[in-house]
């Protein structure tokens, strides 16, 4: 492990708990000290008071870069605006930083009025995971999302859908690294270019992975990671 290398703390998903990083975060323990953080399973109150939350856990005393995937885009580019003391980079993996899909806004006032449920197993993993998600993965996505209530994770997906963090992409001075799936079901290419277009100094790699990109090509992902931050002179 480089020692003077950044921390690389990792943001997970809708599902808030880390679990889903661990393959990830073992192969960049490598060469790398790795933190995954974790949200409050219990509630969610908007991506503000999340970062709020998790602040204090982001490294004092050395530097660090914010590896995010899917819901927590807008999270990561939040947190990077408020607390950007000791940050060198961020990375943003089948993620977005506004509204990821087309009529969001449309699709979050019908959704806040249904009922708090999950969508038919096969159909989530399928949406996530692809058709080739071997059966470890897809049982531990399972016993992720039975941890958590259904109400918290509707008001997770309500905020991305109506999420705009734009503005504090851009006002960022690190460079920013894109992660895109080619077979991402859930979120679009034109995530990633808004991504290029707002970030001052942006790279976008695409992968040949569904939306669950770390999970599925997590060999491909460390890679890409690697070499972006050797390339800035961070690894």
């Amino acid at each position: 492990m480089n020692t003077r290398a950044p921390t690389l703390c990792l943001l997970p998903g809708l599902d808030g708990t880390g679990r889903l990083y661990r393959n990830l975060a073992r192969r960049l323990d490598a060469d790398f000290e790795v933190r995954t953080l974790a949200y409050d399973s219990r509630r969610f109150d908007g991506y503000s008071p999340l970062a709020d939350a998790l602040a204090p856990q982001l490294p004092r005393d050395r530097d660090f870069v914010l590896i995010a995937e899917s819901f927590a885009g807008p999270l990561a580019a939040e947190l990077a605006g408020r607390f950007p003391q000791g940050l060198r980079a961020l990375v943003l993996a089948a993620s977005f930083v506004s509204s990821p899909l087309p009529a969001s806004r449309l699709l979050a006032g019908v959704l806040e009025h249904l009922p708090a449920t999950l969508p038919p197993g096969l159909l989530l993993e399928r949406m996530l995971a692809g058709r080739g998600a071997g059966g470890e993965l897809r049982a531990e996505l399972q016993a992720v999302l039975r941890t958590i209530p259904t109400e918290v994770l509707r008001r997770r997906a309500l905020a991305a859908l109506r999420s705009d963090a734009g503005k504090a992409l851009a006002s960022l001075q690190v460079p920013v690294l894109y992660l895109q799936g080619t077979r991402d079901r859930l979120i679009g290419r034109w995530a990633g270019n808004q991504v290029l277009q707002l970030a001052r100094d942006a790279e976008l790699r695409r992968i040949d992975a569904p939306h669950f990109l770390f999970q599925v090509a997590t060999d491909a992902a460390v890679a890409a990671i690697t070499g972006f931050l050797e390339r800035r002179g961070l690894a």
